[in-house]
C-alpha cells in the first residue's frame, strides 16, 4: 500500500493528524496536495486547506476534487463570486458531475433557479443515480409549480434510493396537494413504518386519509399526532377553528367536505356518493369548527330543507356568540315614518354577480317614500366590464366599509337609525355576518344574495315566493312571500340580441342544449341525464362553461365513459357579463341542475329568450330555476321529477314547432317578469318593509306574510 493509499485510510478512519504526517512525507503531487487539504479541513484549519486545494489545483488545473473542495470553502467564506469562476473555469477542462453540483447549488443559492435546473439536468445526465442533483431538482420544480415534473424526480428518487425516506415523504406531500390522496396515503403511511415519531407526515397522512372520507382512519391518526407533538396539532386545531370555530378536537368530516368542494369545482366526482352521506351527517351532528366555509358547498349536497336549516343553525350560532361584545341596540322610529330609512349590507357588489343584479334596483326605490343607504363591505370593483359604479351607486347613500371591524360597521349603522336592514350575502361571497348578528337595526332581513335561511334570530324575515318556498318549517325567519318572484335581475334595460353561433364556435344546423353556470353545480346524477339525453338526440351537443382545463378534460372524459363522444361537449370561457348574457341567446334550450338550480344563470338565459326546463326540488336553492319559469309564463317547462325532465328534453329536441311556440311565447312574456319589473319590485318591496316596520314599532314579533294581501 503507497503512503498515499495508506493516508487516505487513516482519514476515513477520522485520524487527521496521523495521515498528515505520513503525506509529508510523500513527493509533491496534486494529489498529495489535495490530501493534505482534507487533512486541514478536518482539523478546521481553514485557511491551511484553501492553500492545500489551491496548490493542488495549480499542479493540475483539471483536478475536479480539488476544485469542488476549494470552491465550496469560498462559498463558506463569503467569497460565492470566485467559488463560481472557479467551478465555471474547471469545468471548462473537466467534466465532473459533483462540481457541477457544487455549481448548481451556487445558482440556486443565488435565487438563479433556471440556471440551476439546467445544471442538475446536466449533473444527472452524467450522473443519472446522482441523489442530491435528483433531490433538489426535485424541490426546484415544485418551487417553480412543475408539479408533474417533481413527482417525477422523487418516483425516480424512490425507485433508485429507496433506503431514504425523505423522497418518500416529499412525494407524498407532492401527491396529497395533486389530490391524488391514495397514493399520498401510501407514501406517508412508510414514512412512519420508518420514522414513527415523524409528526409532519403523521398530519399529513391525517389529512390524506380524512380527504378521502377515511373519517375513523384520520381521527386515529390526529390522536397520533396529538400525543407525539402537540404542538404540530394545536396549529392544526386553531387552523380549523379559524376566526369562529371553538372545538376541543380535530372533526375531520370538516376537512374531507371542504376538500372535496375543491374537486367539486372541476367537475372531479370521485368522492360525490361518500361526500352527501358525511354531509347529511354533519348535518345532524355538526362540530365546533369554523363552518361558515361550509354554507354554500351545503347548497350542492343532495340535503333536506330541514338538515340545511340545521347546518345554518349552527353556522349562525357561532357568529351570534362572536358579535356577543359589540351587540347593538337600534332605535325604533315612529308607525308611519314619511321616508322608511332602508339599508342594504353585503360584500363584492362592484364584483359579483349579485351587484349586477342589483344594477338599476337601488335607484328604483321611490324617492318620496324611501331613503336608500347601501353599505358596501367589499373592496370597490375597478374591472371596465363590470357595470359602471356610478350607475350601481346612483340616488342612494353609499357608504365604503371594507377597510373597518365588524364592531366600527354595526356602530355605524346603529347611528344610521335605520328602519329595515337588509343582508344581500348572509353567509356567502366573503360576508360579514357578525355585524348583522350585532343587531344594528331594529328589522333585519335575509334577501337574494344567498338562497337558503340564516338559521338563527339576527334575521326576522327571510323574502321568499309561492314557488320557491320548500314547504313549511325551511327557514327560521318569518317569511315573506312576494309576488310572482322573490328575485331581482336588472342586468340590462333590454333583452341583449344574440350574436351568431359561427361567432362562439357552435354548429349553425345542430341542436343546442346549454348551462352556462358555473360548473361547481354539475353533479354526476344530472350529467348521467345530460348524457342519456345526448343519446336520445343524436343531432346535438351540450354547451358548458369551462371554469378550467382540468374541468373540461373530466367532463369529457365523463361523457366518454357514459358512451357520448366527447366532442360533442362545447366548451366557453368566462368573458363580460353583457357578452356572456346575449350569446345564451345562441342556445336552443337551457338543461337545469338539481341542487342549485339556475338562479342568475336561469333569468339570463330567459332574458336572453332562450327556454330553460327545471324540476321543482326539495330546497330553496333548488327550486328558484322552476319559479323563474313560472313567473315567466312557462309553467309547463317545470317537470315534475327528473324523468319527466329528460323526456321533455327529448320531446322539444324531436318537437322543434313546439319550441319555437315556446320561444315566441318567451320573447312577449319575458317583459312581465316579476324579476326584471325592478321599479315594481322595489316599490312592491317597501310595501313589505313598511309592514315589517309597523309590526316593529307596536311590539310584534316578526310574523309570515304575502305581500299580494297587502296590495289588494
Amino acid at each position: 500500500m503507497t503512503l498515499l493509499s495508506r493516508a487516505v485510510s487513516l482519514l476515513q478512519t477520522g485520524d487527521a493528524v496521523a495521515a498528515r504526517s505520513l503525506l509529508l512525507e510523500a513527493p509533491e503531487t496534486d494529489q498529495r496536495d489535495f490530501l493534505l487539504g482534507a487533512c486541514a479541513h478536518a482539523l478546521g484549519e481553514i485557511p491551511q486547506a484553501v492553500q492545500c486545494f489551491a496548490d493542488a489545483l495549480r499542479r493540475n488545473p483539471a483536478h475536479a476534487s480539488a476544485a469542488s473542495a476549494l470552491g465550496s470553502l469560498y462559498a463558506g467564506l463569503g467569497r460565492k463570486r470566485e467559488a463560481e469562476a472557479l467551478f465555471r473555469q474547471t469545468l471548462t477542462r473537466v467534466e465532473d458531475a459533483q462540481l457541477r453540483f457544487n455549481l448548481a447549488v451556487m445558482l440556486e443559492d443565488r435565487g438563479d433557479n433556471a440556471a440551476a435546473l439546467a445544471e442538475y439536468s446536466a449533473v444527472l445526465r452524467l450522473a443519472p443515480g446522482h441523489y442530491g442533483a435528483r433531490h433538489n431538482r426535485a424541490g426546484l420544480h415544485a418551487r417553480e409549480q412543475r408539479l408533474q415534473d417533481a413527482a417525477d424526480d422523487y418516483r425516480e428518487l424512490v425507485r433508485q434510493h429507496p433506503e431514504f425516506t425523505l423522497p418518500w415523504h416529499n412525494l407524498g406531500e407532492l401527491e396529497l396537494g395533486q389530490g391524488r390522496y391514495e397514493e399520498a396515503e401510501r407514501l406517508l403511511t412508510e414514512v412512519l413504518v420508518r420514522e414513527p415519531v415523524n409528526g409532519k407526515a403523521c398530519l399529513s397522512l391525517a389529512v390524506a386519509q380524512a380527504a378521502q372520507g377515511l373519517i375513523a382512519q384520520s381521527h386515529a391518526s390526529f390522536e397520533r399526532l396529538k400525543a407525539m407533538e402537540p404542538a404540530r396539532w394545536e396549529e392544526a386545531r386553531a387552523r380549523l377553528n379559524g376566526r369562529r370555530g371553538h372545538d376541543a378536537g380535530i372533526d375531520p368530516r370538516l376537512l374531507f367536505l371542504l376538500r372535496t368542494f375543491e374537486h367539486l369545482g372541476a367537475c372531479d366526482w370521485r368522492y360525490w356518493t361518500r361526500w352527501g352521506e358525511v354531509f347529511r351527517d354533519f348535518c345532524h351532528r355538526p362540530s365546533d369548527g369554523d363552518l361558515i366555509a361550509l354554507a354554500y358547498p351545503a347548497l350542492l349536497a343532495p340535503q333536506s330543507a330541514a338538515e340545511q336549516l340545521a347546518l345554518m343553525t349552527a353556522i349562525g350560532r357561532q357568529i351570534e356568540a362572536a358579535a356577543a361584545p359589540f351587540k347593538q341596540t337600534p332605535t325604533v322610529g315612529s308607525a308611519q315614518p314619511e321616508r322608511l330609512r332602508i339599508g342594504y349590507i353585503g360584500p363584492l357588489l362592484e364584483r359579483h354577480v349579485t351587484g349586477l343584479n342589483l344594477r338599476r334596483f337601488f335607484a328604483a326605490h321611490p324617492p318620496h317614500s324611501t331613503e336608500v343607504f347601501v353599505i358596501s363591505t367589499g373592496r370597490p370593483g375597478n374591472d371596465p366590464a363590470w357595470p359602471s359604479r356610478i350607475e350601481l351607486r346612483d340616488g342612494v347613500n353609499w357608504i365604503d366599509c371594507a377597510d373597518q371591524d365588524d364592531a366600527t360597521i354595526a356602530a355605524r349603522l346603529c347611528e344610521l337609525r335605520l328602519d329595515v336592514l337588509v343582508d344581500i350575502a348572509t353567509y356567502s361571497n366573503d360576508p360579514r355576518p357578525e355585524v348583522i348578528a350585532a343587531r344594528p337595526a331594529p328589522v333585519q332581513v335575509n334577501w337574494l344574495g344567498a338562497p337558503y335561511t340564516g338559521g338563527v334570530s339576527s334575521y326576522d324575515y327571510i323574502l321568499s315566493d309561492a314557488v320557491t318556498r320548500p314547504g313549511n318549517g325551511w327557514c327560521s325567519e318569518a317569511e315573506v312571500l312576494m309576488p310572482g318572484s322573490y328575485f331581482v335581475f336588472s342586468h340590462v334595460p333590454e333583452p341583449p340580441v344574440a350574436p351568431p353561433r359561427a361567432s362562439l364556435g357552435l354548429p349553425e344546423q345542430r341542436f343546442v342544449f346549454a348551462n352556462l353556470g358555473t360548473p361547481v353545480k354539475i353533479s354526476p346524477d344530472i350529467f348521467d341525464r345530460w348524457m342519456r339525453i345526448l343519446a336520445a338526440c343524436p343531432d346535438s351537443v351540450l354547451w358548458l362553461l369551462a371554469n378550467s382545463p382540468a374541468c373540461v378534460l373530466n367532463l369529457k372524459r365523463e361523457a366518454e365513459w357514459r358512451g357520448i363522444d366527447p366532442r360533442r361537449l362545447l366548451f366557453v370561457t368566462r368573458t363580460n357579463p353583457v357578452d356572456h348574457m346575449a350569446r345564451q341567446g345562441a342556445a336552443d334550450l337551457f338543461l337545469d341542475t338539481p341542487y342549485i338550480t339556475g338562479h342568475t344563470t336561469m333569468a339570463e338565459s330567459l332574458w336572453a329568450g332562450t327556454p330553460g326546463i327545471s324540476v321543482l326540488g326539495e330546497t330553496f336553492a333548488g327550486r328558484v330555476g322552476g319559479s323563474l319559469l313560472q313567473d315567466a309564463g312557462l309553467p309547463e317547462l317545470v317537470a315534475p321529477d327528473w324523468d319527466a325532465f329528460e323526456a321533455l328534453a327529448i320531446a322539444l329536441y324531436q318537437d322543434r314547432p313546439r319550441l319555437a311556440a315556446l320561444r315566441e311565447r318567451l320573447a312577449s312574456s319575458r317583459h312581465q317578469l316579476h324579476c326584471v319589473d325592478v321599479h315594481g319590485q322595489a316599490q312592491r318591496m317597501e310595501k313589505a318593509f313598511r309592514q315589517m316596520h309597523e309590526r316593529r314599532v307596536q311590539g310584534l314579533p316578526a310574523a309570515d306574510f304575502a305581500v299580494d294581501d297587502l296590495l289588494s
